[in-house]
């Protein structure tokens, strides 16, 4: 099978780094993928190739991999890309990998899952400048008391890059889980006494009391950043909403009406934070993972780690 890749605009070799193994052919060397030999007159493929160096046999190739080059350029809000269903779609039913997955610049992608590939599967992962991979933002708590209101409680955000395969990271921009939703607040209600006056008597004016009560709302809670863009939560009243989150940054917690003891709403998270608590109400929502997989990283090239927001699990 012919190798698919060569090198990224960085000018680093993926077929070095996927470990493809080269030979001398007139001077020249020349990566393969499939090495054979001559075994009782017929050639057979290797599935792993050693040689013995200083007295210890060390790996050289790794053979009968299927190999892909995948660039994925469109923005897509749709939810997780399944590595897995893209190489089946390929025609490939088997568990043994090796490829590049490009992030083209300028495009956005929510939540990408590689799968769990063979121990010896490996996959090589290119952000270009400007893109990104970003779980979206929870949602914001809606302000509840007083009466009214329910759901105080700001969402969780949701996480970037899921992994059970070994892979390369070469990030020349964000992978980030989206931030947590805000915590509603309070609604409150306010009571007070109110005279009124009323002719009792030929002359005289006789007055009553009785009790009043407001009904003072409290701020829904931001929306946590991510794609796409999340909800902020419902205020007592629809002036006093929470903010929607945006692709970097979460939304303003609404404010509170004055003349009570109601709360505001807390902030919705950034990317890779968890989004902000109040004096009262719900409790905020937590950021999303960056990368589940973490430690399937197995090296960095080119740019490196990048920007990563949030946390790095598992």
């Amino acid at each position: 099978m012919a190798i698919p890749y060569n090198t990224t605009n960085t000018g680093t070799s993926v077929r070095n780094a996927l470990r493809h193994s080269s030979i001398n052919v007139g001077g020249t060397y020349q990566h393969v993928e499939d090495i054979q030999i001559k075994h009782a007159g017929s050639w057979r493929d290797t599935k792993e190739v050693y040689v013995k160096e200083n007295g210890a046999w060390r790996l050289v190739h790794e053979g009968e991999h299927f190999l892909f080059n995948l660039s994925l350029s469109s923005n897509d809000d749709g939810g997780d890309y399944s590595l897995t269903n893209y190489i089946s779609g390929q025609g490939y039913g088997g568990n043994k990998i090796k490829g590049l997955v490009t992030i083209t610049a300028n495009t956005r992608r929510r939540q990408i899952n590689f799968g769990n590939f063979s121990s010896d599967s490996l996959i090589y992962l290119r952000l270009e400048l400007n893109s990104r991979i970003i779980g979206r933002g929870g949602n914001g708590g809606n302000a509840t008391g007083g009466g009214q209101g329910s759901g105080p409680n700001g969402s969780n955000g949701q996480r970037a890059l899921y992994t059970r395969t070994k892979f390369i990271l070469d990030n020349a921009s964000i992978i980030a889980g989206g931030g947590g939703g805000g915590a509603g607040g309070d609604n409150s209600n306010y009571s007070y006494n109110v005279q009124q006056s009323y002719g009792c008597q030929k002359g005289s004016t006789c007055f009553s009391e009785q009790t009043v009560t407001d009904f003072i709302p409290g701020g829904g809670g931001g929306g946590g950043a991510g794609y796409p863009n999340s909800s902020g939560g419902s205020g007592g009243s629809s002036q006093y909403n929470g903010g929607n989150g945006g692709y970097n940054s979460g939304g303003s917690g609404g404010s509170a009406a004055s003349g009570g003891t109601s709360n505001a709403g807390g902030d919705g998270g950034n990317l890779g934070q968890n989004g902000q608590d109040t004096s009262g109400g719900g409790t905020p929502g937590s950021s999303g993972n960056a990368i589940d997989g973490w430690s399937y990283r197995v090296g960095q090239s080119g740019n490196n780690d990048g920007d990563i927001r949030g946390p790095k699990v598992n």
